[in-house]
């Protein structure tokens, strides 16, 4: 298991484990206070440092009774980690490598700026072992402080015998089967000495010198572990926010920390007590009072539980009256939306209505969607977001475009002169990791062991709150609302309707998100000449959530459930019976295009009467027409797994292929002439943008240039000729 930890570590800084998701530039270039600074390497080298002896720690539990000659030397465990270097140092000396040419192609810093980054990450390991180190040569036992003999030190390499170099194997030096046979070992960094023969030696004062370092080293664990569970005590204040590298050192740190005090307690049953721990505390975790529920914050849980039932949702799709209600309000705003794009001038001329379907993606997806929306709104003279009407998709896209909204209704409360500075896309692409990795870090692994209060509810501190304390943080406490704070501007046709539409886990229905009464996109729709057995794939959270006060849910905790990726946010769970879980809107529909037709078939005969036709611009963090893979020759793992491996691996081009035989049958139903147009970011397989909620400079740079590509600057052009 040590090993594997080992290897792990070494797959992430070559790039060989999760290079899609961005994980080695976690550790080639951490940030610290939104900089890569000396601090950031310091830390990661420290953190780097704390794994380097929990291995040897481990190591030395496990194995230190194999070398019987320790207990004769002086400070024994020092003695065991410099022979135990092989690992580590190969590891740091990689990682080192792997910074500086990082550093390199980043092109920020100085040779000598790197070299210092890569002197702090040295320095920084260099000064938790001395702290180990120091504590463990005041508290290591040797034959001499336990039982009074002195040590006589064996020569030195320069005088070993023929015998050392022979390849014969010493008698002396083997005593039991469980032995491992050493002729020579370091005593220093330059020194190599004879193994001592320990025969004269009573077992019983040998075992006993080796299960006093033992003890010693239990108590070093036991005092880092609560040392890191005080540590993230202090979570909200942002000189804990360490670099994500770091929280994932002390992660697999914990690890190896609590899995060899459990040996050290009970050595051989440890194996099998664990796994009977693990499978008594995963039955454990169905007893509901022991469950640990991410929430959604501002929703009241203590409130009866909503029916998630067919009983329920057959009640509430013949409520027809609710449909009626929430098309008649949804005509007002389309109204009102037609007012305000018609010209004084030209009272006859229909303006295009424009729905904007975003994709996720994390943080590149948010960068991509405001500068894009940015750009295109600057060309066209602020017709873009003019003529909006909806906003869907799914993760960072709405993140993304959410900003760029709030900002846009800012402007037009007169506290912000512009909503085109370069600032925002600053904002909007800075890291929101590290908080979440160090909550997982210091405090998930075990419980919650902080809460906070909205509205007189309290919710645990955890992932969740960390998401959404950093973007808030990030955004300037721009989002500091909840979701019935769009409502009068959404319905007066102010600012473009959102909706989102992240996944039910349960079932995989579709959550739809909005202030406005919806209910025209959750209902189906009434069938004269066909008659079947209608699904339910549609619940619209204001209504089915109204006891719960689901309009005071907090806007970033909407923003989180859209963009809730699996294992890096928490799954939220909502306030119904059965407990219904939340997941990321691309599960179902990455570009929300389903919800934008929805909406198109809905009000298709005001569309056809009041506009000039309808502009769909999809913003995608792909190119949609991928490379067709070559499908070399496979492994046997490989063939095993590439059936389920490569549909699941070409999810999002299933639903374009899904969502392309829509778009041709909504030819045959709408009214109105159709513009669909694509902005794709440019993110190629050998050159891939990370899926993360954190990006190299150099990718924010190369998202950036992704609007200066020929297909995306003359989709610029039609979409200016269009608002025309």
């Amino acid at each position: 298991m040590l090993l594997v930890f080992w290897l792990l570590f070494f797959g992430i800084i070559t790039n060989s484990v999760a290079p899609r998701y961005g994980a080695a530039y976690l550790f080639w270039g951490p940030e610290y206070f939104d900089k890569i600074n000396f601090y950031s390497y310091f830390i990661t080298g420290f953190a780097c440092g704390g794994f380097i002896m929990a291995y040897n720690i481990a190591s030395y539990i496990k194995n230190g009774f194999r070398f019987p000659f320790l207990a004769t030397l002086r400070n024994p465990f020092m003695k065991y980690c410099l022979n135990n270097f092989i690992i580590p140092l190969t590891f740091s000396i990689l990682y080192c490598l792997k910074i500086f040419f990082f550093l390199k192609s980043e092109g920020m810093f100085s040779t000598i700026h790197i070299l210092w980054f890569i002197l702090a990450f040295i320095l920084g390991n260099l000064f938790f072992l001395f702290i180990a180190f120091t504590y463990f040569f005041r508290t290591n036992t040797d034959i001499t402080k336990l039982y009074g003999i002195q040590i006589n030190e064996p020569i030195t390499n320069k005088g070993l015998p023929t015998k050392a170099h022979s390849g014969e194997r010493n008698p002396h030096l083997i005593k039991e089967s469980r032995d491992w046979y050493v002729e020579t070992y370091m005593s220093g960094i330059f020194k190599r000495r004879l193994v001592r023969s320990v025969r004269h030696y009573k077992k019983e004062m040998l075992k006993a010198v080796l299960k006093q370092n033992h003890k010693a080293a239990f108590v070093f664990q036991i005092l880092s572990i609560v040392s890191l569970i005080v540590l993230g005590l202090f979570s909200k204040f942002s000189i804990v926010e360490i670099p994500a590298s770091a929280s994932f050192f002390l992660l697999f740190t914990m690890f190896i920390m609590l899995f060899s005090s459990f040996y050290s307690w009970f050595r051989g049953w440890s194996t099998i007590l664990f796994i009977l721990f693990l499978v008594a505390f995963n039955f454990l975790h169905k007893i509901e009072f022991l469950q640990i529920e991410n929430k959604a914050y501002g929703l009241d849980y203590t409130m009866p539980k909503a029916e998630y039932s067919y009983d329920n949702f057959k009640i509430i799709d013949k409520q027809y009256s609710n449909l009626n209600k929430d098309m008649d309000a949804t005509l007002l705003t389309l109204n009102k939306w037609k007012a305000k794009n018609t010209s004084a001038t030209e009272p006859t001329k229909k303006p295009k209505l424009v729905f904007i379907n975003v994709s996720g993606g994390g943080l590149r997806s948010s960068l991509w969607v405001l500068s894009s929306l940015q750009y295109v709104d600057s060309l066209s003279e602020g017709k873009l977001l003019s003529q909006t009407q909806l906003i869907t998709g799914s993760s960072g896209g709405m993140i993304g475009a959410a900003y760029l909204r709030e900002l846009y209704l800012q402007k037009q409360q007169n506290k912000i002169k512009s909503y085109y500075s370069l600032e925002y896309q600053t904002n909007i692409s800075k890291d929101i990791l590290n908080p979440i990795a160090f909550k997982i870090a210091t405090s998930e692994w075990l419980f919650p062991l902080k809460s906070f209060e909205v509205d007189g509810h309290r919710y645990s501190e955890d992932r969740g709150s960390a998401f959404e304390q950093k973007l808030e943080e990030n955004t300037h406490n721009i989002f500091d609302k909840r979701l019935k704070d769009y409502e009068q501007p959404e319905a007066n046709s102010q600012i473009p309707m959102m909706v989102f539409s992240p996944s039910i886990v349960n079932d995989g229905r579709k959550l739809l998100i909005s202030p406005q009464g919806i209910s025209y996109l959750t209902l189906n729709a009434k069938t004269d000449k066909t008659q079947f057995n209608k699904l339910f794939d549609y619940v619209e959270y204001s209504r089915f959530f109204k006891e719960q006060g689901a309009k005071n849910t907090l806007f970033t905790s909407v923003l989180r459930m859209s963009a809730t990726f699996p294992y890096i946010s928490p799954i939220v769970s909502l306030p119904s019976e059965p407990r219904i879980e939340i997941m990321d809107a691309g599960l179902r529909d990455n570009y929300g295009l389903e919800t934008t037709l929805r909406f198109i078939k809905t009000f298709n005969d005001w569309i056809a009467e009041n506009t000039s036709g309808i502009v769909i611009i999809q913003l995608r963090d792909r190119h949609k027409n991928i490379p067709i893979d070559e499908n070399p020759s496979q492994t046997l793992g490989q063939a095993l797994t590439r059936p389920m491996g490569s549909f699941y691996g070409h999810l999002f081009e299933v639903q374009d292929y899904n969502q392309n035989q829509q778009i041709q049958m909504a030819d045959l139903w709408c009214k109105s002439q159709i513009d669909i147009i694509d902005l794709q970011l440019r993110n190629e397989a050998n050159d891939r943008i990370s899926l993360s909620w954190h990006l190299t400079n150099k990718e924010k740079k190369k998202v950036l240039a992704s609007l200066q590509l020929p297909e995306n600057q003359e989709a610029v052009k039609r979409i200016v000729k269009l608002l025309k």
